[in-house]
């Protein structure tokens, strides 16, 4: 009777108009090579934030995959990042 236990990402979604990035974590317990146990963790990776000066600070994704990395860089344009750092001003003003 051997358990194991093993965490992935298993689905990446992209939510529109800012480009949040969803992560969705699949985590299973496995005994005897069947599985008997699966559950999920969610988590929302936001571009970044503003500073006290209002200046947009990029979220640290060096503790994410190379692959969220490259996601990331790949959907966190210049342009939306502009127009996120306006609606966060926008939303604390």
């Amino acid at each position: 009777m051997a358990l194991s236990k093993a965490s992935s990402i298993d689905k990446i979604i992209i939510r529109s108009p800012y480009n949040n990035i969803e992560l969705r974590t699949a985590t299973v317990i496995v005994e005897d090579d069947t599985p008997i146990s699966l559950n999920y963790s969610h988590e929302t990776v936001e571009l970044g934030k503003l500073n006290s000066s209002n200046e947009l600070v990029d979220t640290d994704m060096s503790g994410y995959s190379t692959e969220i990395q490259g996601v990331a860089a790949a959907v966190w344009t210049n342009d939306v990042k502009t127009k996120f750092k306006e609606y966060l001003i926008a939303k604390n003003s």
